[in-house]
């Protein structure tokens, strides 16, 4: 009984999320996309002042980052605004699904558009490196838009429904989602979405609990998903940092940086450290940038179960 209880919260949590989003849909749909600010603020704040132990996870996590670096009470303003960030990505997913691309993607620049165009002339694919930083759920979208054919990879955890229909919003916008579980079958379409020289979008900045290796992420420990690498090394396939900006708390810039690559060796697995460690420290440096866009929430240096 003690185990199956967890799946009923989890249901009931499911369940409650999608009549949220439900409710969310109307109101959303009549406002301008400058006044989702001021609800995400409402909300950000209301989460972060009502939960204490995500509260407590967020100001723990910035304190291992930059304890040495800021004062306290800096840390627990960064901490509510990371909050404020967190709220306002599900609020511009279902505002970019609601309107017209005209009104709110098509505003979001793009920067680096040669590098992706570069990567995919060498016909192999190009493994775009995600993270939770400002609106990722709208990358693809942004570039679906553009005419590129863009997969991602998504992990539903315990909320099949949500991500049932955030499935559907995102095909609609030109996307081809699909979930990591089965694994045999999840690899299988990696690996035909980069023969056929598309973009695989893959987040690569959360606690890898089986598998991942210990990679230095802030001066710590962290154990880091391999994925990306080892399909770079297998395929060929480019690794490509992909991650929207937000300025003024508005979705501006779509930043498309250079393939991070390493010298490779006849070792494979030394291989994949090396560039696991390399596209690592480039997400370090993008999250130092914009510490309050990155969902600091994730038990990113706990170690993983054995």
């Amino acid at each position: 009984m003690e185990k199956k209880f967890p799946n009923y919260l989890h249901r009931a949590g499911d369940l409650l999320i999608n009549g949220l989003a439900t409710c969310m849909i109307i109101p959303i749909r009549c406002l301008p996309p400058r006044s989702l600010i001021p609800i995400s603020t409402f909300f950000g704040i209301a989460l972060f002042s009502l939960i204490k132990k995500y509260r407590r996870r967020v100001i723990q996590n910035l304190t291992l980052a930059f304890g040495k670096e800021k004062k306290p009470e800096e840390i627990v303003r960064l901490a509510r605004e990371v909050f404020c960030h967190f709220s306002l990505t599900p609020l511009e997913s279902v505002y970019a699904y609601l309107h017209p691309p005209e009104q709110f993607l098509l505003k979001i620049a793009i920067e680096g558009k040669h590098f992706l165009i570069e990567a995919l002339e060498l016909k192999k694919g190009v493994i775009a490196l995600g993270m939770h930083l400002g609106p990722f759920t709208l990358v693809g979208a942004r570039l679906a838009l553009e005419g590129f054919r863009f997969n991602l990879m998504y992990n539903e955890g315990n909320y099949p429904k949500l991500w049932k229909r955030l499935g559907d919003y995102q095909r609609r916008l030109g996307q081809n989602p699909f979930p990591v579980k089965p694994i045999t079958i999840s690899l299988k379409k990696s690996y035909n979405c980069l023969r056929r020289n598309e973009i695989l979008y893959l987040i690569a900045d959360e606690q890898q609990r089986r598998g991942g290796l210990p990679i230095p992420f802030f001066g710590q420990t962290a154990f880091t998903p391999t994925g990306p690498a080892i399909l770079s090394l297998k395929t060929g396939a480019p690794i490509l940092p992909m991650f929207i900006i937000r300025e003024d708390k508005v979705p501006k810039r779509l930043v498309i940086g250079p393939p991070v690559t390493i010298e490779r060796t006849a070792h494979l697995e030394k291989d994949i450290e090396a560039l696991t460690a390399k596209f690592t420290r480039v997400i370090e440096g993008i999250i130092r940038q914009y510490p309050d866009q990155w969902a600091w929430l994730n038990r990113r240096w706990k170690l993983p179960k054995r």
